[in-house]
């Protein structure tokens, strides 16, 4: 009777065992779950990458961080001691501090080498040589073969010319949203690195020619790297907006492609 009643107590304490087990495998199983899904529980707020916003820096004042999330702007009061380390167009996150605050950081989570537009869809590159030019298309010739695109407002490059086009692709055919004219290029060393009472960033570039250039980096410029990760001695590939014929040579700056080391 007695080893009856230890094997009946062995048997329920087995039990108790496996559905703990059970219980304890299927949270796992759902916090892998949420993991994969990005639903992890809403106590998780220190987790790297949760910011309270992110966005592009569109304008710095008094008034705090200007910043562009989507098709919105908001703007943000940070110290302004903290908001000096940041540039006009650079990605930024925004974490909320009492008293109504906020501190910005460098989202180390933005890829600068893929790009979307504001409706989330993917912006391709690709480099090639103008071939037709219609009145609403142009005809670019790549490696991959001819890509028709609509004609994009201000395209002044001709049959022949070699650039590099920013398009996205659509059922109503592919459109050319910037494009960068490979004649204008400036391959150039960073010297020296500054930043203007407006946020924006300020290189001074030099040439394998040993010509001087004022290179200003604004809002709209496209960079395929975080503008505050910039240092003296960096390859830069720059493609102008325009440029004037002035020593340093004051350059607006379209496209900035920093060589990889």
């Amino acid at each position: 009777m007695k080893n009856n009643k230890k094997i009946i107590i062995f048997i329920i304490v087995a039990l108790a065992f496996s559905l703990a087990g059970c219980a304890g495998s299927e949270q796992k199983e759902k916090y892998q779950e949420n993991l994969k899904s990005g639903n992890e529980s809403s106590s998780d707020e220190n987790i790297p990458g949760r910011y309270n916003a992110q966005g592009k820096i569109i304008k710095i004042d008094q008034d705090g961080i200007h910043v562009q999330e989507g098709e919105n702007v908001n703007t943000y009061k940070v110290d302004q001691a903290r908001s000096s380390n940041f540039f006009l167009g650079e990605y930024v996150g925004i974490n909320q501090l009492e008293g109504g605050t906020f501190d910005a950081v460098s989202d180390q989570y933005y890829d600068y080498t893929q790009r979307k537009t504001q409706d989330g869809v993917d912006i391709k590159r690709v480099t090639a040589t103008v071939g037709e030019v219609g009145e609403d298309f142009i005809t670019a010739i790549t490696e991959m073969g001819d890509l028709k695109l609509k004609y994009p407002e201000g395209f002044n490059l001709k049959e022949g010319d070699q650039f590099i086009a920013d398009y996205v692709e659509d059922n109503n055919g592919n459109e050319l949203l910037s494009f960068y004219d490979e004649t204008s290029k400036i391959n150039a060393t960073v010297r020296e690195i500054s930043r203007d009472t407006n946020g924006m960033l300020r290189v001074y570039g030099v040439s394998d020619d040993n010509r001087e250039y004022d290179i200003k980096v604004n809002s709209e410029t496209i960079t395929n790297f975080a503008h505050s990760t910039l240092k003296e001695g960096d390859q830069i590939t720059v493609y102008p907006e325009k440029t004037d014929g002035s020593v340093p040579a004051s350059v607006d700056a379209k496209l900035i492609v920093k060589k990889s080391e």
